[in-house]
């Protein structure tokens, strides 16, 4: 009787295991060489919300780069950049909170100070400081989406923008009962069909007209000659709330009373985002009652003037 040859039978398994090694290489390979690359094939539907994670860039300081285009004037009904109040009025904004460092000592400022503003959250630290989320909305503070997982959505399809923002949505409805229709990008990062995708959803992209810069750790005087001399009615002002392992915020938690009372002494309003779509809102329908064309929010800057960090 003839024994079974157990070299034969290996063969296939050994071809097998070599041509996963070869493909996991050659995945790796990709990945290095051409990170675009290899985020089109993470963009696979096949693969869900598994790939999300992928597109998490880090840090501020190492990622942020130029607007490629002015979507305001591109997307003028869907993103905002400022806006023309009627009355002398200011947004605050923070961005990549919460945590339970920074952003309950910001709650502190805001409470003694009497002035509401918005917290750009993502939904994957919500998660982690849920009573840090409840005491922004007990407060009276407004929630924006800023993703799930503080994603680049300039390299995601547009599925998978929805995908992420949903996902966060999901969080905010069930930590804070908010549901919020303003989207800050990661990073300012966005790319057209992104918008024409976030804008179909009923979302509305909220950029910032001042940029504090306090993402590079500057100190508490770089950060106010970076804000206060930009100063005007309608401008949007990008504050952060928490940061990564290496970033420091103590710049922004000395400038911003300093901030808040030169707005106070020259007599503006403190509106949140949800109040200034709204404002928005109220002057086209206005304008379209009385047969004019509103025309498109300024576009503004997108970083103030003053001490480059």
């Amino acid at each position: 009787m003839a024994m079974p040859c157990q070299y034969s039978e290996g063969v296939p398994a050994l071809r097998n295991v070599a041509y996963l090694l070869v493909g996991v290489f050659l995945a790796l390979a990709i990945m290095v060489a051409s990170p675009r690359a290899f985020d089109t094939i993470l963009q696979s539907r096949l693969l869900g919300e598994a790939a999300l994670p992928r597109f998490t860039d880090g840090s501020e300081k190492e990622n942020r780069t130029p607007e490629p285009q002015d979507l305001v004037k591109l997307f003028p009904d869907i993103v905002v950049r400022q806006w023309s109040p009627e009355t002398p009025s200011v947004a605050i904004t923070f961005d990549d909170g919460p945590d339970d460092t920074y952003t309950p000592k910001i709650l502190d400022i805001l409470a003694k100070h009497g002035v509401r503003a918005t917290f750009f959250l993502i939904g994957q630290a919500a998660e982690k400081y849920p009573e840090v989320v409840a005491r922004i909305v007990r407060e009276g503070h407004a929630i924006g989406n800023h993703t799930y997982f503080h994603s680049n959505l300039s390299r995601m399809a547009p599925w998978q923008v929805l995908l992420d923002l949903r996902k966060a949505q999901d969080v905010f409805d069930r930590l804070a009962g908010q549901v919020p229709t303003a989207v800050r990008p990661p990073y300012g990062a966005l790319d057209p069909p992104a918008v024409e995708a976030i804008g179909r959803e009923g979302f509305k992209v909220v950029l910032w007209t001042i940029d504090s810069l306090d993402w590079w750790g500057l100190s508490k005087e770089q950060i106010v000659q970076n804000v206060v001399p930009a100063l005007k009615s309608g401008v949007i002002i990008l504050h952060h709330s928490s940061g990564g392992p290496q970033e420091d915020l103590t710049g922004t938690l000395e400038a911003l009373p300093e901030i808040i009372q030169t707005l106070k002494d020259q007599g503006y309003r403190f509106l949140t985002i949800p109040e200034v779509l709204d404002d928005i809102g109220r002057q086209r329908d206005k304008a379209s009652a009385n047969g004019r064309d509103v025309g498109t929010p300024v576009a503004g800057r997108t970083a103030a003037p003053g001490v480059s960090p």
